[in-house]
């Protein structure tokens, strides 16, 4: 024996199915500053949008300020990045293991520390810099390895027939010297006698480069919304459309 069926209720009865019905509206975009809802005026940074006052404060942000804070700022920083990346790459070394991509560790966190002292506006002027501070960190973590050198070479005999004191060791502070001189050289020393840690230290000193690339400033617009349809209206993405 079939059950009844029940009969349609008034809410099935109601439903339609011959055009889409869209319960909630579409979202207002956003600015990516402020993330306040952008309601008629908008402009483009970069793919990204930008209500009107937004985009005033990033243009005198990019275009003010004193360029000689700017450079101390990233002078100070870059050169904290490279200490802690040469006692980084320095105490890797300690481990028995000569880890070299350390050293592209190194010229990121330069570069990086160096474009936000520039206010993240770079330039060519603040690629200088990171390069040159990579370029230090990676010396100064070879200078431990190259003062042990020095210390454990055996003094150069002069002549067989030379006073003891004359065949001394050399002075601990000499050899202090000694080492940071040598240590400006070592990288592109250490390059030379192996190529893979030359093209390591090359790929530290681009990624420095790279990170601090000078900030493209390109807005467009002013661009006005699409005006929101009238109340019953339906939207042109939104007109009817046949299912069968």
């Amino acid at each position: 024996m079939t059950q009844p069926v029940p009969p349609p209720s008034d809410d099935a009865a109601s439903l339609q199915f011959d055009r889409a019905e869209f319960t909630e509206a579409p979202s207002a975009p956003k600015c990516s500053v402020c993330q306040r809802a952008i309601k008629s005026v908008y402009f483009d940074l970069n793919t990204r949008l930008l209500c009107p006052a937004c985009r005033e404060d990033v243009e005198a942000a990019m275009t003010g300020g004193s360029k000689a804070k700017r450079f101390l700022t990233a002078s100070v920083f870059g050169f904290g990045a490279a200490i802690a990346g040469a006692l980084l790459y320095w105490g890797v070394g300690l481990t028995g293991y000569n880890i070299g991509l350390i050293a592209i560790a190194v010229g990121w966190m330069v570069g990086t520390a160096v474009f936000k002292g520039s206010e993240s506006r770079g330039g060519w002027v603040y690629q200088v810099l990171a390069v040159g501070l990579t370029y230090f960190a990676v010396a100064a973590s070879l200078a431990p390895d190259v003062y042990k050198e020095l210390t454990t070479q055996p003094p150069a005999e002069v002549a067989t027939d030379a006073p003891a004191e004359e065949t001394e060791a050399v002075s601990p502070a000499v050899n202090v010297v000694l080492a940071g001189v040598i240590s400006v050289a070592a990288p592109v020393l250490v390059g030379i006698n192996s190529p893979l840690s030359g093209l390591i230290y090359g790929f530290a000193l681009f990624e420095a480069w790279r990170r601090t690339k000078r900030t493209e400033l390109n807005i467009a617009g002013p661009f006005k919304l699409a005006e929101a349809p009238a109340e019953g209206e339906a939207a042109p993405a939104e007109q009817e459309r046949s299912v069968g």
